[in-house]
Order: C-alpha cells, then sequence, then structure tokens
C-alpha cells in the first residue's frame, strides 16, 4: 500500500436516468484527484420494466436497450475498480424465479453481458448484492450498496459494517449524510448522495425520502498506518464545490 491509497464511492446513476451534470462533477473531480481505487456502488442500471409488481404499464412495456447502454457507457468513462451491485441490478437475479424460460435467460444474458463490461472497463473486483457478500474493505474503511432504509439508515449500517475506529460508506438512499457514530472506538458513516435523476423516477415520486435525495459521491483516502479520511463531494445551490490536493504534516 502506498502511503496515501485514494479513493472514491459513486454510486446510483441508474443508467439511462443518470444526471448528466452529476456525471461531469464525477469525471471532472476524478481527474484532478487521481484515485487509486474507484468504487462503482451500484443502481448503474435502472431495469425499471423488471422491477416487482411492474405490469403492462408504460414502464413495464419498456425496452431495456437505452437503459444497458447508458450503463455501459458510464463503465466506458469512468473505469471502476471495483463494482458492487445494487438492488436494480439484483433485478436481473430476482427475475431466475419467473415461470419463463425466455425470461430466465434473457435477464441471465443481461447480468453475464453488464459483469463482463464492468471487467472489460477495468473491474477486478465484482460483488453481488447480499449484506454478506457484497461488503467491499479498504483497510478500515467498509462500502457497501446499501440494505437499511430509512431516516436512519444511514447510522444503523454504520453501526452494523463499520470496524473499530473505522467507517462505511453506502448508496442506494440517494441521500447526502456524514453522521459521528457513537459507539465504541468511534467511526463515521456517509451516505454518498446519487448521479441520477429523481424527476425522471416517476416511481419514486410519491415517497417522502425522495425531498431528501442529492447529487454526490464521496472521496477519502487511507494511509499506511490504517488511518483514514472521506468526504462528501455534492453539488451546492448551483455550483459543485470540492478540495483535490491532499498535503500530510508530521510533527
Amino acid at each position: 500500500m502506498s502511503k496515501l491509497t485514494k479513493f472514491i464511492f459513486a454510486s446510483d446513476s441508474h443508467g439511462d436516468m443518470a444526471d448528466p451534470e452529476a456525471l461531469a462533477a464525477l469525471y471532472a473531480f476524478t481527474k484532478d484527484f487521481k484515485p487509486d481505487i474507484r468504487v462503482a456502488g451500484g443502481d448503474h442500471y435502472d431495469f425499471r420494466s423488471l422491477r416487482k409488481g411492474v405490469g403492462s404499464d408504460k414502464e413495464g412495456a419498456e425496452s431495456l436497450n437505452a437503459d444497458i447502454d447508458a450503463g455501459k457507457q458510464f463503465f466506458d468513462r469512468w473505469r471502476p475498480t471495483v463494482y458492487l451491485w445494487g438492488n436494480h441490478e439484483h433485478r436481473l437475479d430476482a427475475m431466475q424465479g419467473h415461470g419463463q424460460a425466455i425470461v430466465r435467460d434473457y435477464c441471465q444474458g443481461i447480468k453475464d453481458h453488464i459483469n463482463a463490461h464492468a471487467r472489460k472497463c477495468g473491474a477486478k473486483v465484482v460483488l453481488p448484492y447480499h449484506a454478506d457478500k457484497g461488503v467491499y474493505r479498504i483497510g478500515p474503511v467498509a462500502m457497501v450498496h446499501g440494505y437499511a432504509h430509512g431516516a436512519n439508515a444511514t447510522v444503523v449500517q454504520g453501526l452494523h459494517y463499520a470496524p473499530h475506529g473505522g467507517a462505511l460508506i453506502h448508496g442506494h438512499t440517494h441521500n447526502l449524510a456524514s453522521v459521528a457514530l457513537t459507539k465504541h472506538g468511534g467511526g463515521n458513516a456517509f451516505s454518498a448522495g446519487c448521479l441520477c435523476l429523481k424527476e425522471e423516477m416517476a416511481y419514486a415520486s410519491h415517497r417522502l425520502a425522495t425531498a431528501r435525495w442529492g447529487s454526490g459521491f464521496v472521496a477519502g483516502f487511507v494511509t499506511a498506518g490504517g488511518q483514514y479520511k472521506a468526504w462528501l463531494v455534492h453539488k451546492m445551490g448551483d455550483q459543485w464545490i470540492w478540495q483535490t490536493e491532499l498535503k500530510t504534516f508530521t510533527p
């Protein structure tokens, strides 16, 4: 491990529902920050026509082609080194219980295709949407897509996944949050926001939590000695403001 291992965690671009401005900010920050590890935190495809309970409505009738193409373009441009599946990608696995073999085979083919594309773009690690197997760690920093909901999701997951004195970073809830964990050894938990356009997500428009969504991602570093620092990078008003130059001081 180098003296500082820099990372970015970015999630929830949702395929063809991605916010071009948020993606542009992520790409510009990445160019400046030059991370060693880029973690795609899940939900980089929306697969809304596969969601549970969808019927013969507008969403159910949608082709997946534009969504898949947009998700792949994100991987082409950002080239993550780690890919954590989210609950939207997991819809492909959920369809393996479908009663029609042609649907099961089609979804398995998409799964194989997007995972192969992620690896082609540089993802050395691809993890499933699984509360135990879907955890990626860089020293004292744990990263997941997200397995809890509601106003306390960041605290609940931080207490569950963050090691003694460490941190947890998650996506899924689309809100921006930084929480100091009140547990033995302390620690922090971060909700990374999202990279999507909430106005395009009609299926979420009736949820109160949608009003808390914010555009952003998390950046940070881990030292060779196992210490860490992480922070939110997000939109403030009509601007994105960030710091990318790191300095260390040893008294």
